[in-house]
């Protein structure tokens, strides 16, 4: 008898298949700055990100005491507001303020390949949430390096403003690019913070962006740093704040999307400002920067999968429970996931191509506050009632 060449099995087959993959969680901040510290020890790299994860790192920038260059004190103040991995990229200090200012905008060595200065940015283990260069970036050569590399890596630069007047530093904002140049993601902060210096035994004055990279690091990516309470002794330019005044310089500054430190009611020099230069809340940039790399970080596993319908209603499935725990935990009030019903056409498929709908909304920040005050005659009335 020859062999039945359609029989495969008298007996049971078991196949078990998994659901789909956790995405995990959106991510905490990572930061990277760019500056100089000529005292390093030499463990520090030069034109490469090197990661500090506390203050013993931190002390590796000047082992000498001496807290000379721009990464030491900046570093170490944001230490003391946050825990999390800060990437420092060492540059060296030229024999002039432009030789060293190129250093810090550095490019790509044709002969190694190398990345040096801003460019380095985008070589770090971990992807940049919060970028910068304090002391540097208020040179328009710089913050414009920065907002483009913030914009290809969906991180967050932080700004120094110009050291001059209220007035001056509204010109100045009117200089700086716009949206499309990736400048809706770049937060300016207008003077400059004192901190205490044991090299110096007085306060110094830092760049303005240094506290408010602390400020920004210490809160979730998707909830804005103002109103964040700072080691500020003092400010180099004092700016009106009041809580009720319209009419204040403060005001006027955050109008034109420039954030300042101000003494309020908290204590201390606190930071105000919700928005990006360009006026966008910041926290929506880093909501949207957030839910972004998680997608694309995600994505790798699926790709050059066929295109069947069981695999991409796993794919709506996997991306639309992830969306649900961010409304569990409070980072998003809502969101759902769908193929969208227009662009996904046959030409479309054909080529590989197929789109997933991800709508989500967004909390805004307390930024006004309207309380409506009503004196009420019934009120008076009913009182009245009681008493006669």
């Amino acid at each position: 008898m020859a062999k039945v060449t359609n029989f495969e099995h008298n007996g049971v087959s078991l196949n078990a298949a998994e659901s789909p993959e956790a995405m995990g969680g959106i991510g905490d901040n990572v930061i990277c700055i760019v500056g100089t510290a000529p005292k390093a020890a030499l463990t520090v790299p030069k034109n490469s990100p090197f990661r500090i994860s506390g203050m013993l790192e931190a002390e590796l920038l000047d082992p000498t005491g001496a807290e000379s260059g721009t990464l030491y004190q900046v570093v170490k103040q944001i230490l003391k507001v946050v825990k999390v991995p800060i990437y420092v990229v060492v540059v060296e200090a030229g024999a002039t303020p432009a030789a060293t200012l190129a250093n810090v905008i550095g490019g790509v060595d044709v002969t190694s390949g190398q990345r040096k200065g801003l460019a380095a940015i985008t070589v770090c283990q971990e992807v940049p949430t919060i970028i910068g260069a304090p002391g540097f970036s208020h040179e328009q050569s710089v913050h414009s390096e920065l907002a483009s590399i913030g914009k290809r890596l969906r991180a967050r630069p932080v700004l120094d403003g110009k050291d001059v007047t209220v007035a001056a530093q509204v010109t100045n904002s009117g200089t700086i690019g716009g949206a499309d140049l990736g400048y809706d993601r770049c937060y300016l902060v207008h003077q400059m913070p004192a901190v205490y210096s044991k090299a110096a035994q007085a306060n110094v004055f830092l760049p303005p962006s240094s506290l408010a990279i602390a400020a920004l690091a210490s809160v979730k990516q998707w909830e804005s740093p103002g109103n964040q309470v700072t080691y500020a002794a003092d400010v180099a330019r004092t700016v009106e704040y009041n809580i009720l005044d319209k009419s204040t310089e403060g005001d006027l500054l955050n109008s034109y999307g420039i954030s300042y430190y101000a003494r309020t009611d908290l204590g201390g020099f606190s930071l105000i400002g919700n928005r990006s230069i360009t006026g966008k809340f910041i926290s929506y940039v880093g909501l949207e920067d957030a839910i972004a790399r998680k997608l694309v970080g995600s994505a790798q596993k699926a790709m050059a999968k066929n295109l069947t319908k069981s695999f991409m209603d796993q794919e709506v499935e996997r991306v639309n429970s992830w969306l649900q725990t961010l409304v569990a935990d409070g980072t998003i009030p809502g969101g759902k996931v769908y193929l969208h019903p227009e662009l996904n056409s046959v030409e479309k498929y054909k080529n590989g191509t197929w789109y997933l709908c991800i709508d989500y909304g967004r909390y805004a920040p307390n930024e006004h506050m309207v309380y409506q005050l009503n004196a009420s005659d019934a009120i008076v009335e009913e009182f009245l009632e009681d008493v006669l």
